[in-house]
């Protein structure tokens, strides 16, 4: 009798562990797909399922670091605002269209997790380099589903890379910065140098021609698009920058 309680006891032990891991492994999923989508999500355009992603809440976070650059938006309202927008200004989708997640380390409780893990977007057959980031995120339970609270993007290569292309991206944010400044003049000169050190790389005179822009210098400002969509005949921000000088 004592033999088979034993196996009895043993046997819904086993059950218990098995249910478990099946239950992490669920949630652990659960949020890796999560993740998945959003990526996917934004660079379709697709900004309904993108916003059903995000807890709605003022202390929800989003914030993005590089090597040069730093932006961080509180609350959803400015988020929504700022990505929406973003999407919205895309007359396609990102030819990022390959998303890449690996190394993932991923926590959680009843209600609250935490998961981080390396993304790397990829644009198969395109002049656009792959780049990688370190993701960090939050996320709560609303209505028994996991959404995200807080994310934070590292731009892990432009920490520790000399590669062209991460660099070419670095001396771009530091123009940007200088231009979101209104330092136009000196936003000018940084892509300028850019342009001298990256002379085939197409994004250089894309911003060299926005800082024209910004400047009122139009007949700089085509010339610079031109080139940038010489280099990329791609480059759909180019034709949409060009026809909207040439009307003014």
């Amino acid at each position: 009798m004592n033999t088979m309680k034993n196996l009895i006891l043993l046997l819904a032990a086993l059950s218990f562990s098995v249910n478990s891991i099946t239950a992490q492994t669920t949630e652990e999923d659960a949020i890796k797909k999560l993740m998945q989508l959003e990526a996917e999500s934004y660079r379709k355009n697709d900004s309904i399922t993108w916003r059903s992603l995000y807890i709605h809440d003022p202390k929800t976070s989003h914030t993005y670091a590089t090597n040069g650059y730093y932006e961080e938006i509180k609350g959803w309202r400015k988020i929504d605002s700022t990505y929406t927008s973003y999407i919205k200004q895309r007359s396609k989708p990102s030819r990022y269209t390959k998303i890449e997640m690996s190394k993932f380390d991923v926590k959680y409780s009843d209600q609250l997790a935490w998961v981080d893990y390396n993304q790397t977007a990829i644009a198969p057959n395109d002049t656009l380099p792959p780049y990688s980031t370190r993701e960090v995120k939050t996320l709560l339970k609303e209505n028994n589903q996991w959404k995200i609270l807080s994310s934070l993007s590292f731009d892990t290569l432009s920490y520790r890379s000399s590669a062209p292309d991460v660099t070419e991206n670095l001396f771009n944010a530091i123009g940007y910065n200088f231009l979101n400044d209104k330092k136009i003049s000196q936003a000018i000169k940084i892509f300028q140098l850019n342009t001298q050190m990256y002379p085939k790389a197409w994004n250089t005179f894309d911003s060299l021609g926005e800082g024209y822009a910004a400047a009122g210098n139009k007949e700089l400002a085509i010339k610079n698009y031109e080139i940038s969509l010489k280099l990329n005949p791609k480059n759909d921000n180019a034709k949409i920058w060009i026809e909207k000088l040439k009307k003014k």
